[in-house]
């Protein structure tokens, strides 16, 4: 692996037992390469300000300044920003944590699961944007929903989900919808959300169910063949590969089949 391709990482926690175990878990990631771990507030805020940072675990309950005022104090004085994962023992700042545009959220004590999918999820992001991906540019003002997730709300602009999935993790597991968003990033909805209750969520003609398990958002869906029922995103979300089922294909032809 290049060094280019590395994740330069810090922690920032002053609960030594948590940063110890977060340490050992990101041991077994080859693409992390760890800058530093800061556990009182001089420190910490001397790392933050190292240049090439790219993802920061940062704790909030910390002390003389908590954590989200040591990364207003980063923003205030950085160039370039890194992403951070909130690292925590309580779920109660997840909404401050959306605010300040928090790239992930995590409890302690982090399971090596939940990390896999986030340091996946950057590696997609920073691909991403290697790539300059193309999103459509949605006219209007930002459409601000709150998406019941099992762990609380997570407000974001609806123009940004591409689709709304109802799918199983697991063989034994009962079907569960998850959104999927535009930097292909996913967030599961809580148990028990219903297709007319993402619906009713919506209020809105833009998103269509398109079979009894998917709802597509009319800004990225490119066309639809008949023959083969399949509905083909635009770029770069092409390869996401949604089938219509007969009798959303019938609404749909109805809807907007006016020839």
């Amino acid at each position: 692996m290049n060094g280019s391709d590395k994740i330069q990482a810090a922690i920032i926690d002053d609960d030594e037992e948590f940063v110890f175990a977060l340490k050992e878990h990101l041991g077994f990631f080859p693409e992390i390469e760890l800058q530093g771990c800061a556990s009182k507030y001089n420190q910490s805020k001397t790392l933050l300000q190292k240049e090439n940072l790219d993802l920061v675990f940062l704790d909030i309950e910390m002390p003389i300044k908590s954590g989200f005022e040591l990364l207003e104090e980063a923003r205030k004085t950085r160039k370039e920003m890194f992403s951070v994962v909130i690292y925590t023992e309580a779920d109660k700042y997840i909404l401050q944590a959306l605010r300040e545009e928090a790239f992930d959220y995590i409890l302690k004590p982090v399971k090596i699961e939940e990390l896999k999918t986030v340091i996946e999820r950057f590696k997609l992001k920073r691909r991403n944007e290697q790539k300059q991906i193309y999103t459509p540019a949605l006219k209007g003002i930002n459409e601000i929903i709150s998406l019941p997730t099992p762990i609380g709300l997570r407000f974001m602009d609806k123009n940004n989900i591409i689709l709304l999935q109802c799918t199983k993790e697991q063989a034994q597991d009962k079907p569960g919808w998850k959104a999927i968003l535009t930097d292909l990033s996913e967030i599961k909805l809580r148990t028990g959300t219903t297709a007319k209750d993402i619906m009713t969520l919506m209020g809105d003609k833009k998103f269509i169910p398109v079979n009894q398990s998917a709802i597509l958002n009319l800004n990225y869906l490119g066309s639809v063949e008949f023959k083969t029922r399949e509905c083909q995103l635009i770029p770069p979300y092409n390869g996401i590969r949604v089938l219509a089922s007969r009798t959303h294909l019938y609404d749909l032809r109805n809807k907007y089949d006016t020839l």
